[in-house]
């Protein structure tokens, strides 16, 4: 993957609300319902998202330039580093000005991922994406892996997938507590080998640990997306919020969510539905 910052640290919110939202997936019309549902306040709120900006929705690249809002933040998801991925040899190649070749670059499968979108900002005549995409994978590229917010009861983190332990099958301690994440900020490193469970890993919210309690001492909320469900479900502390917007247009079972942190109640937009659903989340 593109190396992009690692961690990034942020106050609690003095002055308004913090918010987060499920996978977005290009699903920026349904965001926008979401907002407005909420009376989010572009001065005083924030919003964090859980990764997964691009592919499958509609407005993809719309959904990439929220990172420039001042009150947008989110981490990497494995679509952002698909995407990276995907683009290098084109950024390579067009530093020194040569053509862009789709199916040259397409060994990880990307386009079948939900990346053929990616083609819309082509510019067969001169082989290059257009400026407004070149600006979005500069944007992706920026994203980190981990965010944490606030102190002590007001503190939360935000990750794509989980924060699971290489050694969680031997290990009473499944997942990494405040204190790794507290050493991993004070020399602003992640160890190499643990980086790619942050946006790919489904071990914790795919089932494959039984039994698993909702939460775990010593690991603050960690909101992370990744693994689809049709509501929203915490294990080990993480909170996950991916309900599956994209497929949203085919069945009511899924939508995109946004979580109020402080008030602890969530919305929900579908294509399916003209309405919002509102809810708590104990």
């Amino acid at each position: 993957m593109v190396q992009c910052s690692l961690i990034q640290k942020l106050p609690s919110n003095a002055i308004g609300r913090d918010f987060v939202i499920g996978d977005l997936h290009g699903c920026f019309d349904l965001l926008e319902s979401l907002m407005k549902a909420v009376d989010f306040n572009i001065d005083q709120d924030r919003l964090f998202a859980v990764g997964d900006l691009v592919d499958r929705g509609p407005y993809s690249l719309r959904c990439l330039e929220l990172i420039e809002q001042p009150w947008f933040y989110s981490v990497m998801g494995n679509h952002e580093g698909m995407m990276l991925d995907y683009f290098e040899v084109y950024q390579q190649k067009s530093y020194i000005g040569s053509n862009f070749d789709f199916d040259e670059s397409d060994e990880i499968g990307y386009l079948l991922y939900g990346g053929e979108w990616v083609k819309d900002y082509y510019h067969s005549d001169n082989g290059t994406m257009s400026k407004e995409f070149d600006h979005g994978l500069e944007l992706a590229a920026s994203l980190p892996l981990l965010i944490v917010v606030g102190e002590n009861d007001q503190r939360f983190h935000i990750v794509h997938s989980e924060l699971l332990r290489p050694d969680y099958s031997t290990n009473d301690i499944k997942v990494w507590l405040d204190s790794d994440i507290d050493q991993w900020l004070s020399s602003n490193a992640i160890p190499e080998r643990i980086k790619e469970r942050f946006y790919w890993g489904r071990t914790l919210m795919g089932g494959h640990l039984d039994p698993v309690t909702s939460i775990q001492n010593g690991l603050s909320k960690t909101f992370c997306g990744h693994t689809i469900g049709n509501n929203i479900r915490q294990k080990l502390s993480h909170i996950c919020l991916d309900t599956g917007a994209y497929s949203s247009d085919d069945t009511t079972a899924y939508s995109l969510t946004i979580y109020d942190i402080k008030a602890g109640n969530w919305v929900s937009a579908s294509y399916c539905r003209s309405e919002v659903t509102y809810g708590d989340f104990v």
